[in-house]
């Protein structure tokens, strides 16, 4: 037994069971669960969802992507994919699982333990390292794992504006200031420089495409990674007026 979708050549076959979900391509209905969200979440379904598709079609995954986001799955503590990966949380779970290639229902546990420290500090403050009580020698450590950094720059030169967008795995900030000095000169001191990435960045949206900002995504989830390896993205765009 299997559900079909019909409509503009998509044909999707989905088990009936052990689950069943709403045809997207019937009228709405005033039965229709309503799911109060933002456009954040939404990009965050729609990148785990892309990166779903992308991992079956590359290893040839003999499954249905559908099923794999509808699905209850113990990687989302009994939700599913379309439900929990709306939050940052999820989201990281399900980037991480496709990146990696990990099972197709891992354990979450160990998928967490594969997020960024600060990632990991974030949802779990009530946990302080066994040193902290102590003279506070861990702070160093902390400061010295590389992560993804990036950085925007809008600048003007008398009648020349530039925009610029900067990735790379880095220690801390100072590092990365000083290659935007090196690269930038003078304008770097407009430079805005944050840990991770934020694809929904007004700047980087106009200079990247998408698919370079899924990848930087992936890497600020993974920043030791082979896809981090070498990162030293640079992108400029100048206007004379």
């Amino acid at each position: 037994m299997e559900a079909t979708f019909t409509g503009r050549g998509y044909r999707a076959a989905v088990p009936a069971a052990p689950f069943s979900y709403e045809d997207p391509l019937d009228p709405d209905s005033p039965a229709d669960i309503a799911t109060p969200t933002t456009r954040r979440a939404l990009i965050r379904l729609a990148l785990v969802a892309a990166e779903t598709g992308a991992r079956f079609q590359r290893e040839g995954v003999a499954h249905d992507p559908m099923s794999w986001l509808l699905a209850p799955r113990a990687l989302f503590h009994g939700a599913s994919a379309i439900d929990a990966c709306l939050h940052r949380e999820g989201c990281l779970r399900g980037l991480l699982v496709h990146a990696l290639s990990l099972g197709l229902d891992a354990d979450p546990h160990a998928v967490d333990a594969l997020s960024p420290a600060d990632d990991i500090s974030a949802r779990r403050p009530e946990m302080p390292d066994d040193d902290d009580a102590g003279d506070g020698g861990d702070i160093g450590d902390k400061a010295s794992v590389a992560r993804l950094f990036t950085a925007t720059v809008v600048a003007n030169r008398g009648a020349e504006t530039v925009q610029a967008f900067h990735a790379s795995i880095a220690t801390g900030e100072a590092e990365v200031a000083g290659r935007l000095r090196q690269r930038l000169g003078p304008d770097a001191i407009q430079a805005r420089i944050a840990a991770g990435f934020d694809a929904t960045d007004p700047l980087v949206v106009a200079l990247l495409s998408p698919a370079i900002s899924d990848t930087l995504t992936l890497i600020a989830a993974d920043p030791i990674s082979p896809l981090a390896a070498g990162l030293d993205l640079n992108v400029e765009q100048r206007f004379v007026g």
